[in-house]
């Protein structure tokens, strides 16, 4: 997978952690069940050394996520958030092409809502659009994601992204505002954890480089060690 981003690409990866219409690809259509009605402290603080097959790729596409301030704390990045939720991944798939940059939907099950609420016209179906990059042997990028689709849960901060208005002004390029209603975005490359080996860990973005968390929401999160840790901050929030 290629690890550079071009001036197009970063700012569709802002777009899509903000929130942001083209028609969708690929992505299985079934909707992802009601919200759980409850997740053991157990089952969220299961650690699978395997899941870093699925995100650590993820992480090293997102050299840009720096670039984009993120949320101080867990109670800002809840209170940007249309939803918070805690959840599995069950598929993945190529999304949408935004100008030069690849997109892929991951459609999340077993949701448990944290804070705040699921959009009601999604009918439980949560599927999270995150930038890929370059759309080259997106097939085969796909197929190794899901090959090794995580067993653990995740918690995701997400905003859908039928927030955003339309363009309506003559001639405006839809690729400057390419919101889909029928999506979630992350409200920042920072703002998705799973459990880690010791910590709780931000799964799809990178950290400094001796592996230090980055200040703002991701530093305050690995703090926990816990994910059960986190999703009580989420709902004190």
């Amino acid at each position: 997978m290629k690890a550079q981003l071009g001036l197009a690409g970063l700012v569709i990866g802002v777009l899509l952690t903000a929130g942001c219409s083209q028609a969708s690809d690929s992505v299985k259509t079934e909707a992802a069940g009601p919200a759980a009605a409850g997740v053991s402290a157990d089952d969220l603080n299961a650690y699978y050394p395997e899941d870093a097959k699925f995100y650590d790729p993820m992480q090293r596409q997102m050299g840009a996520a720096r670039l984009v301030r993120p949320p101080d704390d867990v109670k800002a990045a809840a209170e940007e958030a249309t939803v918070v939720v805690a959840a599995k991944v069950g598929d993945i798939a190529a999304q949408r092409l935004i100008g030069n940059a690849q997109t892929i939907g991951v459609l999340l099950t077993d949701v448990q809502v944290l804070h705040g609420q699921l959009e009601p016209s999604l009918a439980g179906k949560v599927k999270v659009e995150l930038f890929l990059g370059e759309p080259v042997n997106v097939a085969e990028q796909v197929d190794s994601f899901r090959a090794a689709l995580p067993k653990g849960y995740g918690i995701w901060f997400l905003r859908w992204q039928g927030d955003r208005k339309p363009i309506t002004k003559p001639d405006a390029d839809p690729a400057e505002d390419p919101a889909d209603a029928s999506l979630y975005g992350v409200v920042h490359r920072h703002a998705m954890f799973t459990q880690g080996p010791k910590t709780v860990t931000n799964a799809i973005a990178e950290h400094d480089h001796d592996g230090k968390a980055l200040p703002g929401l991701q530093a305050d999160v690995e703090k926990l060690s816990k994910l059960s840790d986190l999703a009580d901050k989420v709902r004190a929030s």
